[in-house]
């Protein structure tokens, strides 16, 4: 199930698509039936989750929360067909924190949308970038899952 909760007031959201979006999406990186909470927030609670739980006292675009300790990407999390255990985790987005970085790379926000939420769900599956080999193996999965993605969306 995905759950879309818009608590930001920065711009109105098409929540009905976005949900469609981030179910195409789980099905391009094969987490199609598993259950994930994707959060809308403004720079003031993306910075107080920043600063709590990465100790980073500053706004971000987007923050993940996994629901399984994964060691390993995608290969420690559950093999299981168990409701409870598929949850990928929440994500959270700051809108106002995106709307800068889109005006700044003169892009719009739906076509950043569907980058910055792939980018969530590869945190989820446990994929990281603190290194440069952890991002390389990371912006790859990303790009396939974007492939996938955009092939889906010209049917």
């Amino acid at each position: 199930m995905v759950l879309v909760f818009n608590q930001q007031r920065a711009i109105w959201l098409p929540l009905r698509s976005i949900r469609h979006q981030i179910s195409v999406l789980l099905t391009c990186s094969g987490y199609a039936n598993w259950d994930i909470g994707v959060h809308f927030v403004d720079n003031e609670r993306i910075r107080e989750l920043n600063r709590t739980y990465r100790n980073k006292d500053k706004a971000t675009d987007i923050l993940s929360f996994p629901f399984h300790q994964v060691t390993r990407p995608e290969v420690d999390l559950p093999k299981t067909n168990l409701e409870d255990d598929m949850n990928l985790g929440d994500m959270f987005l700051s809108i106002p924190f995106i709307l800068d970085e889109c005006k700044q790379a003169n892009e719009s926000v739906p076509r950043r949308l569907p980058v910055l939420l792939t980018h969530g769900i590869c945190h989820l599956m446990g994929y990281d970038h603190e290194h440069d080999s952890d991002f390389k193996i990371m912006s790859e999965r990303e790009d396939q899952i974007l492939q996938r993605f955009y092939k889906a969306k010209e049917k």
